[in-house]
């Protein structure tokens, strides 16, 4: 079990399934299914999306900032993003790219490779973009 999961299991006094979790949560406006919901109360779960949190927090009665400190995420309350006014300028293309700018910042950490592979014509690691190769490679 997950921290979350326990608090949502704590949380669910009323012993609801997940589909009915799923059902109240639809019935109110959120977009959580049923399965995702089990997964969540039984632990099997990654990083759950803002959407999640505040379905739980609705049907559940929890705070969402206790979901989001359980989900080991930023706990304060904070306003939906909103561009400045000069953003009506940006074309669709371009807010595209910030949208996905502000996902890549959420998205958790990836790993990094820090040695590239033997390319194999020549048996030596390739050059990384901007760093000189060497002499005696």
């Amino acid at each position: 079990m997950t921290a979350l999961s326990d608090l949502l299991a704590a949380a669910n006094k009323a012993g609801l399934s997940a589909r009915a979790i799923a059902r109240t949560a639809q019935d109110r406006g959120h977009s959580i299914n049923h399965d995702t919901a089990a997964r969540y109360l039984r632990g099997d779960h990654g990083r759950p999306d803002e959407a999640t949190l505040l379905a739980f927090a609705d049907v559940l009665r929890i705070p969402l900032a206790k979901l989001r400190i359980a989900a080991d995420l930023p706990a304060e309350q904070t306003a939906p993003y909103s561009p400045p006014p000069e953003s009506s300028r940006l074309t669709r293309r371009q807010r595209r790219a910030v949208d996905e700018i502000i996902r890549s910042m959420l998205e958790p950490s990836r790993t990094v490779v820090t040695e590239l592979p033997v390319t194999p014509a020549t048996g030596r690691r390739a050059a990384r973009h901007g760093e000189p190769e060497s002499a005696g490679d």
